[in-house]
């Protein structure tokens, strides 16, 4: 009998655009790895969707918000919008999956992973195994609602027996930290860990940092100047406002620090409050595919995220060995371990730390000596994509 070669369907609900500081930013060189070993690999994502198809979803979603008691709602509108929108991505990859003749399936969050399992029974693909990725901290309707998505406690409990049934029928179902896996347990009420959850981190990303004053000019920094860098989507949940305060209270004893934030979002805000301190002028915003010179030209990374599964971008700074302080939340103290310092959600706190760092240039270079000892602990790409080759074809 002949072996069918091996093949695997990632599936996100990103744009392409998203992958700059998205999920992306991870799995692109899983793919790139699995396809150098032979594998045929596909990235799905919501672009791939055919026109007809978005324009059916669309009006689906319509007549879906004028049934009774969800007209009145916008909450509710949101939330089941929001579930349809991936169900619906999810759909249509096991029809992508049965079409191209796809081995294994990796959904990236779980109302994916029910799309694609009742489109897995509609199509009679029972011989596809497949899985999910929690990105989250916990469950996912925390995870949403944490980011804005509003759900009152009904649902919630709604979303979550939803969760855990979806769960139970998936082959594998990963999380980047234990810390997050075990959350998940306890979000969905289990006594423990089911046999086919698995921790599967994120790899270490290669970097080729060029020298500092290198970093500076090809940026446009003064080298003298000290340069506080901060990644991620610009919400509310990551708390940039305490960063943007923090910075500009101590730029009033040292004029010479400035922030600069990478990443997409609504800058109007942090803006306004930097102006109102008298430090809008060293408050600088941009959007980049390449962040290696930013982490090769600034003195300190700070994160104040209020939840993280994992932290990519703590993760990338770390491996930088960039003096790195972040929030000790969700999975970032198993990721970042001793090699961060490791504070409350709370602006004294960020302030009291980044002025040590300021002011002491002994307690930068141990921390930064910390950050390089602790990423000598991550895993390369190639153990982790062993990992995941275990469970696409055990």
């Amino acid at each position: 009998m002949t072996e069918l070669p091996r093949s695997v369907l990632m599936v996100t609900r990103e744009m392409s655009g998203d992958r700059r500081y998205g999920l992306g930013r991870s799995l692109m060189p899983v793919v790139d790895a699995l396809t150098n070993k032979a594998w045929r690999v596909r990235y799905l994502c919501q672009e791939d969707l055919p026109t007809a198809s978005q324009d059916k979803r669309y009006r689906w979603l319509a007549r879906l918000r004028r049934l009774p008691g969800v007209a009145s709602r916008p909450s509710v509108q949101q939330v089941l919008g929001a579930l349809a929108e991936r169900m619906h991505m999810g759909w249509f990859a096991a029809h992508v999956a049965r079409q191209e003749g796809y081995t294994a399936v990796h959904l990236h969050d779980p109302w994916l992973g029910l799309g694609f399992w009742l489109g897995r029974k509609r199509l009679g693909l029972q011989g596809v195994r497949w899985g999910i990725t929690e990105h989250g901290f916990g469950c996912y309707s925390r995870a949403t609602h944490e980011d804005g998505l509003v759900q009152g406690p009904r649902m919630q409990r709604w979303l979550r027996r939803l969760e855990a049934f979806v769960l139970r029928r998936a082959h594998w179902v990963t999380a980047p930290t234990q810390l997050a896996l075990d959350q998940l347990a306890r979000d969905l009420a289990l006594p423990f860990n089911p046999p086919h959850w698995h921790t599967i981190s994120h790899a270490a990303p290669v970097m080729t940092l060029v020298d500092r004053e290198v970093a500076c000019q090809s940026l446009g920094w003064s080298p003298q100047d000290f340069h506080v860098l901060g990644v991620g989507r610009l919400v509310p949940l990551k708390r940039f406002d305490i960063v943007v305060a923090a910075c500009a209270s101590l730029a009033q004893r040292y004029p010479a620090l400035h922030l600069h934030l990478l990443g997409d979002g609504d800058r109007g805000g942090l803006q306004q409050l930097a102006d109102a301190a008298g430090f809008g002028d060293r408050i600088h915003f941009a959007m980049v595919d390449d962040v290696q010179p930013y982490y090769a030209a600034a003195n300190a990374y700070v994160s104040t995220s209020v939840t993280e599964s994992f932290g990519l971008a703590n993760f990338e700074a770390l491996i930088a060995g960039l003096p790195c302080i972040c929030t000790a939340v969700g999975g970032v103290p198993e990721v970042m371990g001793s090699g961060a310092w490791l504070i409350p959600v709370d602006q004294g706190a960020l302030e009291s730390a980044l002025e040590a760092l300021v002011s002491q240039p002994a307690q930068r270079h141990a921390l930064a000596a910390r950050a390089v000892a602790q990423a000598r602990k991550a895993p390369n790409l190639e153990s982790v994509v062993e990992q995941y080759v275990q469970l696409f074809y055990p």
